[in-house]
């Protein structure tokens, strides 16, 4: 009678050794499931970013386009239709995450702005952005395209002397 009791007492904690491991083999698969789980949805939230990000690079020369032919028409109704359709537009890039970028009046930047030239005689100092020839983009904070510009030379007039 006591080796069967022995026997029931071995093949007794055999089934809870075996049950914890179990136990444990189950939490690491929850828990490689769940980190399966948050990496496909960073993974499909980056692409869906840089899905957004290349159409709003494409979308941009329509919105250059807008800007070039408001500076060309002479007609007051067309310039405040393609006004309107110019906000409105770049209202929804901007929702979407589109964001220009500053330059006219700034130090130059290299990582923001691609030089075109200079300009000389300005109001603003030397190395400073003078006009901005395509305003440049971050999209999502990341820079899209940068401003196409041409920096201050030489004397400085005005206020800044």
């Amino acid at each position: 009678m006591e080796k069967k009791l022995d026997e029931v007492q071995g093949c007794s904690q055999t089934l809870h050794r075996e049950l914890e491991d179990e136990k444990k083999r189950h939490l690491r698969t929850l828990a490689d499931f769940e980190n399966f789980r948050k990496r496909m949805e960073r993974d499909a939230g980056q692409a869906s970013l840089q899905g957004k990000k290349v159409l709003a690079g494409d979308l941009l020369s329509v919105l250059d386009s807008l800007e070039l032919a408001l500076g060309q028409v002479k007609d007051d109704n067309l310039i405040r239709g393609l006004g309107l359709v110019h906000r409105e537009f770049a209202g929804i890039m901007a929702r979407h995450g589109l964001e220009p970028v500053e330059s006219v009046g700034l130090p130059f930047n290299p990582r923001e702005h691609e030089g075109a030239g200079y300009v000389e005689g300005t109001v603003f100092p030397p190395g400073h952005v003078a006009q901005e020839l395509r305003r440049g983009y971050r999209f999502g904070g990341e820079l899209l395209r940068p401003a196409t510009v041409r920096v201050a030379k030489g004397q400085v007039n005005n206020k800044w002397q």
